[in-house]
C-alpha cells in the first residue's frame, strides 16, 4: 500500500513539475514585450476589489489614460489591460479577465480595436496569450480569435499553446525574456517615445460626421460585448480617442452608433465641441497622428476623470489608509515623467 502511494505521489509530482516548467517557458519564450507584461503584472498584482475603474482596449487606452494623473487629480483608483492593436474578438474575454479579480463600478471600454478594417491574421494576440492567466476564459480567447482570423486545423494548436510557435526563440533570449524590467506605476506609460516625442507644428484636428461600415467581423465581436456588458451589474462606458488620422474616424461614429443602439453611453472626443474642451495643442501634445504623447495624455486624462467622477459619484479615496501605496506610486511616476511633463506643475 505505501509503495502504490509513493507512486502515485511520484506521479502527481512529476506531474505538477511538468505544469510549472510548462507554465516557465511560456513566459520565457513568448513574444517579448516588456510593456504588455508590466500592465498584467501590475495588474494581478493589485489587491482584490480595489478599483473604482476599469480600461479595456488597445494603444489608444494606454496613450491617453494615466492612472497615476487620475489618482492625482480625484483620488480615483483606475487600471486597464490593454495591448497593441487589440484584436476585437478577444476584447470581451480580457473584460472577463480584468473582472476575475475586480469589481469596478465602471467599466470603460476603447472603441477603436472595432473601427479598425477586418483582419485575416494579428500576431498581437499573442501580447494576450503570453501573458494572460491561464484559465477557460484564455481557452474561450484563443478560439475565439481562430473564429475571427479563419485559422483551421493544426494552425489553431499555435493559439492555444504559444510554445509551438515559439519554441525556437531561446535562440534570441535576452535579460527582459526572465526577470520583470518595467516596474508598474499604476500601470501608467513611461515609455520613451511617449515622453519624448512631439508631432511638430503643421498638425491639425479633423471631425466628420460620415459613417462607414467597420466590417462584419468587427460587427459581430462588439455586438458580442455589448450583449455581454448587459449582463454586467458595473456601469459601462465606450469612448473615442481624439485622434489625427481622418481614416478610422468614420469607423468610429459607425462603432459609436452600435454602442448607442444597445443603451450605453458613447464619448467621443473627436467631436468639434467635445474635442475643443480638451485643449490640446496638435502639435505638443500628440506623439503621432494617432496618439497622444504624455502632455496630450495629462489633459485627456483630466478630462475624462473629471466627467467620471461628477457622472458617477466615484469616491476620492486619497489620504484613504487602504491607499497608502497608490500616493507613493503616484508620486514616484510624477518623479519619474516631471522632467517632461509641460502642464499641471
Amino acid at each position: 500500500m505505501k509503495k502504490i502511494a509513493r507512486h502515485m505521489i511520484g506521479t502527481v509530482g512529476f506531474f505538477l513539475a511538468g505544469i510549472a516548467a510548462f507554465l516557465g517557458l511560456r513566459e520565457i519564450l513568448g513574444l517579448s514585450d516588456e510593456s504588455t507584461e508590466m500592465r498584467f503584472r501590475g495588474y494581478y498584482e493589485l489587491e482584490e476589489d480595489t478599483l473604482d475603474v476599469v480600461f479595456v482596449g488597445n494603444s489608444h487606452t494606454y496613450s491617453y489614460w494615466q492612472s497615476a494623473f487620475a489618482w492625482d487629480g480625484y483620488g480615483i483608483a483606475s487600471s486597464g489591460l490593454a495591448v497593441a492593436a487589440m484584436p476585437s474578438s478577444a476584447v470581451r474575454n480580457v473584460a472577463a479577465e480584468a473582472l476575475r479579480t475586480q469589481s469596478p463600478d465602471v467599466m470603460v471600454f476603447d472603441i477603436t480595436p472595432f473601427a479598425a478594417a477586418d483582419r485575416e491574421e494579428n500576431n498581437s494576440i499573442y501580447r494576450l496569450l503570453d501573458n494572460m492567466k491561464l484559465s477557460l476564459n484564455y481557452l474561450d480567447m484563443a478560439e475565439g480569435y481562430c473564429e475571427y482570423a479563419g485559422v483551421e486545423g493544426l494552425e489553431e494548436m499555435e493559439y492555444y499553446i504559444p510554445l509551438l510557435r515559439f519554441h525556437s526563440r531561446w535562440k534570441e533570449l535576452q535579460k527582459a525574456d526572465f526577470v520583470q524590467t518595467r516596474q508598474s506605476y499604476l500601470n501608467s506609460n513611461y515609455a520613451s517615445k511617449f515622453l519624448k516625442r512631439k508631432l511638430g507644428k503643421d498638425a491639425a484636428h479633423s471631425a466628420t460626421d460620415v459613417r462607414a461600415e467597420i466590417g462584419q467581423k468587427n460587427e459581430a465581436a462588439l455586438r458580442e460585448l455589448l450583449e455581454w456588458c448587459g449582463g454586467q451589474e458595473m456601469e459601462v462606458l465606450f469612448y473615442a480617442a481624439p485622434v489625427l488620422r481622418e481614416d478610422n474616424l468614420e469607423r468610429m461614429n459607425r462603432a459609436g452608433d452600435i454602442v448607442e443602439e444597445y443603451g450605453f453611453p458613447f464619448l467621443n472626443f473627436n467631436d468639434e465641441a467635445l474635442y475643443a474642451k480638451l485643449g490640446f495643442d496638435e502639435g505638443q501634445d500628440y506623439g503621432d497622428k494617432n496618439h497622444t504623447n504624455l502632455n496630450g495624455s495629462y489633459k485627456f486624462t483630466k478630462a475624462l476623470g473629471n466627467y467620471l467622477k461628477e457622472t458617477y459619484g466615484l469616491a476620492d479615496h486619497r489620504g484613504e489608509e487602504a491607499y497608502a501605496s497608490w500616493d507613493e506610486k503616484a508620486e514616484a511616476y510624477g518623479a519619474l515623467v516631471g522632467k517632461y511633463l509641460a502642464y499641471g506643475k
